[in-house]
């Protein structure tokens, strides 16, 4: 004891371990007391229980067309496609930490009626669950969800239990949470896509038939059976009376010129207006008044023009009927379907060791921090009684 009264030196390293070896009984018993003060506390706070389970990442065979476009509503209508795998998980995860899935977790395990929930609003079990369940998204899209459950100061065997078996039951209904939730988003998304198409398929149904009736009214007026065959039909006519009218005026101009108005004459003459005249009427639109489907040459233009784009009108038409009752069938089959779209990877099991405390890390902790307290108390009780001083170069020693 009179060491240290007599002690009076300059602080330093050194300085702190003469200290410590003066007042060692103080510096062990502290650090032993409280050591032993954490490791008692240790026994008596809140154990924490951690259960994790883990689903496979989203993909577009798990919901079908449902699911994409679910997972397109949610992200601003951006296609399926683009979206990443760990973009799609992400979402997922969001989505576990909703109130619709709070609600169904707090519903499925009648959470209201739970002892360790009284007097728990929607609000506080809301964020009860924020801050309990946690999600993690690996690099290849796994998506990971634990639960934290405490139980009170000085647990007991039985809270221990209620505590694991809860983190647990949490962490599984809030897959099942998220699975109900996506497979009622996608029902309804289909329902709405089912209808939606259901009025567009009217819609174009009557479309096709007032243009059918468009084209039937356009054929019986201008004589249009099938068009192109027609207009062929009618050339190669108007052809071969083209070279029988060449021929018939030639062979007249020679009778001319060798029978003079011999009776020869007159026929080549009548055989040359007959042909005339049908060359005539081909142009006009067919060799007899009786023919049904004669057009005149020079409407064959327009006429091909305007049946071109009734017709085509009318196959666009066609083409999306049919697109449409395949999206209609795809639509109505998702209504109706009821599988799980969620892929569980692993599920969550009741933990067999506690989460926290760590004894053995508190005790090495604790003796970490005893040491650094004790040394505190002991420069600062050296500092005060003068035993310790700082050398200031102008004013000098400086206890």
């Amino acid at each position: 004891m009179s060491n240290i009264n007599n002690f009076r030196e300059e602080f330093s390293l050194i300085t702190v371990f003469k200290l410590i070896k003066y007042k060692i009984k103080f510096f062990i018993s502290f650090t032993l007391i409280f050591v032993i003060l954490v490791i008692i506390y240790s026994f008596i706070m809140p154990n924490t229980f951690l259960s994790t389970a883990s689903i496979l990442p989203p993909t577009k065979e798990s919901g079908g067309t449902g699911l994409s476009s679910f997972i397109q509503s949610m992200t601003g209508g951006l296609d399926i496609g683009k979206i990443s795998t760990n973009e799609q998980s992400k979402l997922f995860s969001k989505i576990i930490n909703s109130r619709t899935v709070s609600d169904y977790i707090i519903e499925n395990l009648n959470l209201s009626k739970h002892p360790n929930f009284k007097d728990f609003t929607n609000e506080k079990f809301f964020k009860f669950f924020s801050e309990s369940i946690s999600t993690e998204v690996d690099k290849s899209g796994i998506i990971y969800i634990s639960t934290k459950i405490s139980t009170n100061f000085f647990p007991g065997k039985e809270s221990i239990n209620i505590a694991k078996k809860l983190s647990a039951d949490i962490t599984n209904t809030a897959i099942k949470g998220l699975d109900k939730v996506i497979r009622e988003r996608t029902v309804s998304s289909a329902k709405i896509s089912r209808e939606y198409i259901e009025n567009q398929l009217k819609s174009y149904r009557i479309k096709l038939d007032s243009i059918s009736n468009e084209m039937e009214i356009f054929q019986k007026k201008n004589k249009v059976f099938s068009i192109d065959e027609q207009a062929q039909a009618l050339v190669s006519q108007a052809i071969e009376l083209g070279s029988q009218l060449a021929k018939a005026e030639l062979e007249y101009n020679l009778a001319k010129l060798e029978f003079n108005n011999s009776p020869q004459v007159k026929f080549y003459k009548e055989q040359l207006d007959l042909l005339q005249q049908q060359y005539k009427k081909v142009q006009t639109g067919g060799l007899t008044n009786q023919d049904a489907f004669a057009i005149p040459l020079e409407n064959i233009p327009t006429l091909m023009k305007e049946y071109a784009d009734l017709f085509r009108q009318r196959k666009i038409y066609e083409q999306v009927i049919m697109y449409l009752e395949t999206q209609h069938h795809q639509e109505a089959i998702q209504e109706k379907k009821d599988i799980p779209v969620v892929e569980v990877l692993d599920y969550a099991r009741i933990p067999e060791e506690k989460y926290s405390p760590n004894r053995a890390a508190m005790a090495i902790f604790s003796l970490f921090f005893g040491f650094l307290i004790a040394v505190i108390i002991i420069l600062i009780n050296a500092f005060r009684q003068g035993l310790v001083y700082v050398l200031d170069d102008k004013k000098g020693a400086i206890s």
